[in-house]
């Protein structure tokens, strides 16, 4: 049986052979040697032992790393020779890499994570992303968001800001991995090695000059006040940045509440110069609870991309650490549920007209003296105060009378002939059930009256104020005897439909 130890490598607990751990630090400590002990030197090496600890961590996850596993990882990465001084081990780093292509490697599937892509993108890496996790160019992504953020006026782009927030960046090895949902042991170590080998040969280049110190101390000081410079200028430009999109979007926020608010006022000013009856308008057309619950979904779909960008503002002013990916999921999740319950009231409020109730009610008329029937208007709307006409929908017409809201329809008038004179008045309505769409019907306003040889009748039915407006109609059938001849007035002609 062999011997295990506990390690910690990069701040990652493992449990190793012992004679795997030996072999490992006799691989680190040699290429220690070979770097040296400066400063550019120790950040090589730690950059090492990181991306190592990476590979340990997917390469076996909870298990004890043996000696063979050491040994693939070195082959893969290559040895200090073959790292450092590529010149002169060309060749047998060309026959190992052979060797062990030949033998194959190790291949590593994983779960596949919505990550942002930092190495391909255009702004945040949203779309790179997503191309990743789908298996598909990002180029696509990219193209359908430009169309739908032309076609959509602006709201894609408050989509893509709330994944930015959703989505964490792809830093590491293993993250990168994951986005993409697999990789080849092999090819994660050709990734490591290609990340700090540029690192070292750099680090070659320069170190054998003469005047390497001198340089150096230079150029960090030079370096270092022309970050310091721009950190500072980039500081500054993301506070200015940050106090004007919290000033818009906070002023845009109350704008959307005080109009929720008062917006029965608001649309009474703006429509109808201080005239409150337009702000009854919706109650007679969609249901109170209709209304509170497309104001809610309102809010929700347009109020929550703004809160988003509120919270990208303060963050940009005040710096401070925020959970980013749980606000932007938790915004995201209430957005789309603004936009269900918008469309669960709109299909509520259609559902409205699926039913048809009928209030169906004959009367019989006294026989004329004379031989000939008349049919004159009503002078119930021959007279009346100010009338302001708002507008026409369907057989309807919306209008105020003296600051009181008024919905009217035409009737449809039937002439027949028979043995009686009567009189038949047929109302019907749509409804949510069968007993609302009743309701509606019964609720429409419609007069009559007889005087002699003279019927009189209304030109327009009236919508009851209790009811909603729900496809009222109605139908005037009225018998005259065999016997009688008939008149009609001119302004009744237009509104008879058989005669």
């Amino acid at each position: 049986m062999n011997k295990t130890i506990n390690i910690n490598l990069d701040g990652l607990a493992f449990k190793i052979e012992e004679e795997a751990f030996e072999r490992l630090n006799t691989y680190l400590d040699t290429i220690k040697q070979r770097l040296g002990n400066n400063e550019e030197a120790q950040e090589v090496i730690a950059d090492i032992e990181a991306r190592i600890a990476e590979l340990f961590q997917y390469k076996c996850q909870g298990c004890t790393i043996q000696l063979a596993d050491v040994e693939e990882i070195i082959h893969t990465i290559g040895e200090p020779a073959e790292i450092i001084d590529e010149d002169e081990n060309s060749e047998h780093d060309n026959e190992q890499k052979s060797t062990y292509d030949h033998s194959g490697s190790q291949a590593y599937v994983g779960k596949k994570s919505l990550y942002r892509d930092p190495d391909d993108r255009f702004l945040g890496g949203v779309c790179a992303g997503l191309g990743a996790y789908f298996d598909v160019d990002p180029l696509v992504f990219r193209i359908i968001a430009v169309v739908s953020a032309i076609a959509s006026a602006g709201i894609t782009f408050l989509i893509y800001i709330i994944l930015w927030i959703a989505m964490p960046k792809a830093k590491t090895l293993g993250q990168r991995i994951e986005m993409r949902g697999g990789i080849t042991f092999k090819k994660m170590g050709d990734n490591i090695k290609e990340e700090y080998s540029a690192v070292t040969s750099k680090f070659k280049e320069y170190k054998n000059k003469p005047n390497y110190k001198r340089m150096q101390n230079r150029a960090s000081k030079t370096g270092d006040a022309m970050a310091n410079g721009l950190y500072q200028l980039l500081n500054i430009f993301g506070i200015l940045l940050g106090v004007l999109i919290v000033i818009w979007s906070a002023l845009t926020i109350m704008s959307l509440a005080g109009l929720f608010a008062f917006k029965d006022t608001i649309l009474s000013l703006i429509m109808t110069d201080g005239n409150e009856f337009i702000t009854s308008v919706p109650d007679r057309f969609i249901a109170y609870q209709d209304q509170t619950m497309l104001s809610v979904a309102a809010l929700l779909i347009i109020g929550i991309p703004f809160l988003v960008i509120l919270y990208l503002g303060l963050k940009l002013i005040f710096r401070f650490k925020g959970h980013g990916k749980v606000i932007g999921m938790s915004a995201l999740i209430l957005w789309l549920s603004g936009v269900v319950l918008a469309l669960f009231t709109g299909i509520h409020v259609a559902k409205g007209f699926e039913e048809t109730g009928t209030d169906k009610q004959q009367h019989s008329l006294n026989d004329p003296y004379g031989e000939t029937i008349y049919l004159r208007e009503s002078s119930r709307h021959l007279s009346g105060g100010d009338r302001e006409y708002l507008w026409d929908m369907d057989h309807l017409e919306v209008f105020a009378i003296d600051h009181e809201l008024k919905i009217e329809g035409s009737p449809v008038i039937n002439i027949s002939r028979g043995d009686e004179f009567k009189i038949t008045i047929d109302k019907r309505a749509r409804g949510l059930n069968e007993e609302d769409a009743v309701f509606n019907a019964k609720t429409t306003i419609y007069n009559w009256t007889q005087k002699d040889s003279i019927l009189f009748l209304d030109r327009q039915f009236t919508i009851g104020e209790e009811a909603l407006v729900r496809m009222q109609k109605v139908y005037v059938n009225i018998q005259i005897p065999f016997d009688k001849h008939l008149e009609v007035s001119p302004y009744l002609d237009r509104y008879i439909d058989e005669y």
